[in-house]
């Protein structure tokens, strides 16, 4: 009996210090994730990039560093907390800063830019440095700083010396070499060329003055006399329209080198080939004008001697050959 009860006293005893050894070992556990959990909500720098040379800068350079921030809920970064526009520390001033936030479920991601500019006195090489820069969170139990650390850099100066020095130094200015223009000189000499002849043709097709070789024909002459009897005011009368006709007559008269009948039209032509496209208008015409000149019946002479201007027109065409 005395053994049995020693070995159940062992059995307890052994499954107290499994449990005392079991709790031991989860209280570990959970303390741990504790800790874990705090050391990652603390607010933290995901990445920082900085200028791509740290030699060879002069004076009005820019230097540009982007960090990006991490603040876990319920951190936050107030505006003022960043650096300020136009702030000097050493020769170097901050040009410009640009912030991005992006909000995420259980942080906020802050993307800073900033750009720096050197202005320094200095005529020898110099080491400089970018500013450190404090981001000071709110929002949790306490308040938190992120560092962000200086970043140094070799200022060149442009001329090692004093104003002699750099008197010495002065490079005459470069004249640039001269851009050969010949091909488009040439380009713009036959375009003129076209213009001028484009504008010539329009003025021989059109023109009704007599300012150019071959525009004074005996058509062209015809159809300015009765342009200039069409536009009086006075009321058309049947001599006007005997009149117009002549005009027309003395024009076939004056091509063919003698009186031109009906009969002789075809021989008209043929000295004439450029009327040849006319010769129904012609015919039409010889018809009208022995109906006009050899009736005693009236008509609209006004019509007719409107008619007969642009027929004289036509007629004029074929003579300079369009």
């Amino acid at each position: 009996m005395k053994n049995i009860i020693a070995k159940i006293s062992s059995l307890a005893n052994l499954s107290a210090c499994l449990l005392a050894a079991s709790l031991a070992l989860n209280s570990s556990v959970v303390i741990a994730k504790e800790v874990e959990a705090f050391r990652v909500a603390e607010p933290k720098i995901v990445s920082l990039t900085n200028p791509v040379t740290s030699f060879g800068v002069h004076i009005g350079d820019k230097l540009s560093r982007k960090v990006v921030l991490e603040a876990p809920t319920p951190y936050q970064i107030a505006e003022s907390a960043f650096p300020k526009k136009g702030t000097k520390d050493k020769g170097i001033e901050l040009v410009e800063i640009n912030v991005e936030t992006d909000q995420q479920k259980s942080k906020t991601i802050y993307t800073v830019n900033l750009s720096y500019q050197v202005f320094i006195n200095a005529n020898t090489p110099t080491v400089m440095q970018l500013p450190a820069e404090k981001f000071t969170l709110t929002g949790g139990e306490k308040a938190a700083v992120i560092e962000l650390p200086a970043w140094g850099f070799w200022f060149s100066p442009l001329v090692t010396g004093d104003t002699d020095v750099a008197g010495k130094n002065i490079q005459p200015d470069f004249k640039p070499p001269l851009v050969d223009i010949s091909a488009h000189q040439t380009r713009l000499a036959v375009f003129l060329s076209m213009l001028a002849a484009s504008l010539l043709a329009l003025l021989y097709i059109n023109a009704d003055g007599n300012w150019l070789p071959f525009m004074g024909g005996a058509f062209a002459k015809a159809h300015r006399q009765l342009k200039r009897l069409s536009k009086t005011p006075t009321p058309k009368t049947q001599a006007d329209e005997k009149l117009a006709l002549v005009c027309i007559h003395q024009a076939f008269n004056t091509l063919y080198r003698a009186n031109i009948f009906a009969r002789d039209i075809e021989h008209f032509l043929t000295m004439r080939p450029s009327f040849r496209k006319m010769k129904g208008e012609i015919e039409q015409f010889f018809h009208d004008s022995n109906q006009s000149l050899y009736s005693i019946e009236a008509c609209d002479s006004t019509k007719v001697i409107a008619n007969l201007v642009l027929l004289s027109k036509q007629f004029r065409d074929c003579e300079r050959g369009v």
